[in-house]
């Protein structure tokens, strides 16, 4: 028969045993997260990344357009254009002059 000194050294050998597996698990559970992670974050920077390229080109097209249009006003009505050009000009200069 055991002494309860030997079943106390084995709970604490099968509590030893079971904390070191608990231990291997949390550590392999948290590699797995941390690539997780690292794969999402690589992920959003590319979605982001797209969606700023996508912005970007479609500002540049519709800045073009928009040079386009007002390059076929001035064409158009030059008189007119130079009339609001100083306008503008003036109504700005007026805005920001000290007093």
């Amino acid at each position: 028969m055991k002494t309860a000194n030997e079943h106390a050294h084995e709970d604490y050998e099968a509590l030893k045993a079971t904390i070191e597996k608990l231990t291997a698990d949390v550590a392999a559970l948290s590699h797995s997260l941390t690539d997780a992670l690292k794969t999402s974050a690589g992920r959003a920077a590319n979605d982001i990344r797209d969606g700023v390229k996508s912005a970007a080109d479609e500002i540049g097209v519709k800045g073009k357009a928009s040079q386009a249009a007002i390059e076929e006003t001035v064409r158009e009505r030059p008189i007119q254009s130079l009339l609001a050009a100083f306008s503008v000009g003036l109504l700005i200069a007026l805005l920001f002059h000290k007093r």
